[in-house]
């Protein structure tokens, strides 16, 4: 892929990726958009009690993960299960439907019950993607 072509690619993701993620609780949630050279990270984010931390030190826990696979032309879609490892999820062929799979959340990967966020505390299940997107 050209330079100029993948570069406006990864902009344009970012932007839908950041457009479709958007928090209910703005001061006490928020969701993270990351990039690095091979894939696309959301994360969820929330306050770290104050009592055991600076006023501005936030959670960052991993939502998904999207990855495109030039040679394929698709997007590999990843959920990161409590043990700690990105497990691959599908492969759909634009960022659309891999955001519809995330909010929609069908078995419970990405906010739901098999998600590192339940595993933070009763509050985390609160606010999902599919809630206020």
């Amino acid at each position: 892929m050209q330079e100029r072509r993948r570069k406006l690619m990864e902009e344009r993701v970012i932007k839908d990726l950041s457009g479709a993620f958007t928090p209910l609780e703005p001061g006490r949630q928020k969701y993270i958009i990351e990039k690095d050279k091979f894939a696309f990270y959301i994360y969820d984010s929330r306050p770290r009690d104050s009592a055991c931390s600076g006023e501005d030190d936030w959670t960052k826990t991993p939502v998904a993960k999207l990855s495109f696979i030039d040679n394929e032309q698709q997007w590999q879609l990843s959920w990161m299960p409590p043990q700690g490892r990105w497990q691959r999820y599908g492969r759909y062929y634009d960022v659309e439907t891999a955001i519809l799979i995330i909010k929609g959340d069908p078995v419970g990967c990405f906010t739901g019950e098999n998600s590192p966020l339940m595993y933070l505390g009763s509050d985390k299940k609160s606010v999902a993607p599919h809630e206020g997107g």
